[in-house]
């Protein structure tokens, strides 16, 4: 069914003009990460043709500032180092090796995945190695006191892997023979392990590849490896990275960047699909319960402009009102694509040229969408939305969660910038991180992914949505998780009082806003260095970033006492710093008061 004329509201409306053309998957390049002090962690980089680019994301979403070299004797002047992918003689030196070793006896902190060979056993702590594929799980010992922060049952049993899918499992190694054992695979193996040393230094050792794990999660080939699609706990990747967060901290110059705004203890992002005619109507209760609470949320809008199998075109003149009337009140407008198809996933990719009115795509029944392009839900749903607001619409979700391959590099190549289409449970994840071209292992674009938390559809324990929500919420704030929270306003009972129960009980400890608010603060936060200079009297911490930032939250030892008055605006608690608003460079000097 074709359409013989626009809605009267649409009329006159052409376009994008702009064309969207291919982005070239360009590699990354490790070199881009080699600056930056001793006091960072050392990512030595043993293996160029590695996924060393989900250890870079994930450090940088755990807020551990790092360089990455190739040069053994330059990483051993750092506190820490992590030597990354693989501990072999096949690709270290002798001398490299020896570097490594002496840097553990001379009181340095070594962290090292997949130690397969090089005759450092001793280092580590283990007699042998055992490769295999058969396992999907970790445990961590509550008595160690590295892995006693780690209190909740999700957090002291991560997964690997889906235990139902053993072809899906990856590589593994297990220390025989470990001194000291931290975690252990779900047959008892040990999967994670450290030796003290006399000179002070410390060795750990971890029997999997950590960036291909972190890649695989986040580009949500997990295999359904997550406990609960949704509305669980689910903080796999983020243990890990906690972990390594732990280890650095250890270091008398280590600093890290909280992942939330303010000093607070989570963030909560509400947010509502509204790809139903009669939840647009409803949006403005929504918006009246957040307006109540003092924030603001964002509201994906389905651009329906035609009569399906689904609905009828209900991106009308009623809806410009409404969506208007949001903007008034200061919420955000994103896209929700135009069909909101059940098989966007399977979408070609399309030319980049389509535009409003001729592209007509239509749903015509389960599975059966028809002439429909990933390019242009995009495209021509986020020109119809700021043509007719005024407004840059930088957040997308799709329907159903049906994420292509091509989805990040299609969203930068039709002008967005954060994308919310994968759940908590599939990214083993409740922070925000980089997505990469093709959702692979090369590549990144400059989309960045906001995975859902909690959500309106998906089952909970004892069907007591509100109760689940709450502990969720205190879950992620015991690290400063992220909630995004996904909400469908077909009605106006149940998942209204909800809603205004949830931010009744999360608001006191959370930083609550939109999408685009959070994302901008959060890609400013990425783009943020942090280096610390010591000498016999003071303490220089410098902050560099490559854009203006507010409330930036730097976790310092608690020790250190600032020399001087800080910035006006700042405020330090108990090694908490939350700065002010500030663009390129910050120092400030501290002397430990210890």
């Amino acid at each position: 069914m074709w359409l013989s004329r626009p809605p009267a509201f649409l009329r006159g409306l052409n376009g994008p003009a702009i064309v969207s053309t291919d982005i070239e998957a360009d590699p990354a390049d490790w070199r881009d990460y080699e600056a930056g002090s001793t006091s960072r962690l050392a990512i030595l980089l043993t293996d160029e043709d590695s996924a060393w680019l989900g250890l870079v994301h994930g450090l940088r979403t755990i807020g551990v500032p790092f360089i990455v070299t190739r040069d053994a004797s330059r990483a051993v002047q750092h506190s820490s180092v992590l030597v990354y992918p693989i501990i072999s003689g096949a690709l270290l030196e002798p001398a490299e090796l020896g570097h490594l070793r002496q840097y553990v006896d001379d009181g340095g902190t070594l962290i090292a995945t997949q130690v397969l060979g090089g005759g450092v056993q001793d280092v580590f702590g283990f007699d042998r190695l055992e490769e295999s594929r058969e396992h999907y799980e970790v445990s961590f010992e509550p008595e160690q006191a590295l892995t006693g922060f780690l209190t909740d049952p999700r957090e002291r049993v991560v997964r690997l892997g889906n235990p139902e899918r053993p072809e899906s499992w990856i590589g593994t190694q297990s220390f025989i023979g470990a001194q000291t054992v931290l975690g252990r695979y779900q047959d008892g193996a040990p999967a994670f392990i450290t030796r003290s040393h006399a000179g002070g230094g410390q060795a750990y050792a971890l029997g999997f590849d950590l960036g291909f794990f972190i890649l695989r999660a986040h580009s949500g080939r997990d295999e359904g490896a997550g406990r609960d699609y949704a509305n669980g706990y689910e903080p796999s990747v983020d243990v890990w990275l906690r972990l390594v967060r732990a280890i650095y901290r250890h270091a008398p110059d280590a600093v890290t960047l909280a992942t939330v705004p303010d000093g607070q203890a989570m963030a909560s992002i509400i947010t509502f699909d509204v790809d139903y005619q009669h939840s647009v109507a409803n949006m403005a209760a929504y918006a009246d319960v957040l307006e109540r609470h003092g924030v603001h949320g964002t509201f994906f809008i389905q651009t329906k402009y035609y009569r399906d199998y689904l609905d009828r075109g209900f991106f009308d003149e009623a809806a410009f009102t409404a969506i208007q009337e949001l903007q008034d009140r200061g919420m955000e407008i994103g896209s929700h694509s135009v069909s909101h198809s059940d098989v966007f996933s399977g979408l070609p990719l399309g030319s980049g040229e389509e535009r409003y009115p001729d592209y007509q795509p239509r749903v015509a029944g389960v599975e059966d969408t028809r002439h429909a392009s990933v390019l242009g839900e995009l495209r021509v749903s986020r020109f119809l939305l700021e043509s007719l607001t005024g407004e840059t619409v930088t957040s997308f979700r799709p329907g159903y969660l049906a994420t292509p391959d091509s989805l990040p590099e299609a969203l930068e190549a039709s002008g967005y910038r954060f994308s919310t289409s994968i759940s908590s449970g599939t990214a083993l994840s409740h922070l925000p991180y980089r997505a990469n071209f093709g959702r692979r292992y090369s590549s990144q674009t400059a989309i960045y992914e906001f995975p859902i938390s909690l959500e309106d559809e998906q089952p909970v324990p004892d069907d007591d949505r509100l109760a689940a929500g709450i502990e969720l919420a205190t879950s992620l704030a015991g690290y400063g998780g992220v909630n995004v929270v996904l909400i469908h306003p077909n009605e106006t009972g149940e998942k209204l009082a909800m809603l205004d129960a949830l931010l009744t009980a999360s608001g006191p400890f959370s930083w609550t806003g939109t999408l685009q608010a959070f994302g901008d603060w959060w890609a400013a936060r990425d783009m943020v260095g942090l280096d610390v200079s010591l000498d016999a009297r003071t303490i220089s911490l410098v902050i560099t970033t490559a854009a203006p930032i507010e409330g930036l939250t730097v976790q310092i030892p608690e020790t250190w006492r600032p020399v001087a008055p800080l910035p006006a605006g700042a405020r330090l608690d108990a090694g908490t710093l939350v700065l002010p608003a500030f663009d390129n460079r910050l120092e400030i000097e501290f002397r430990d008061g210890e």
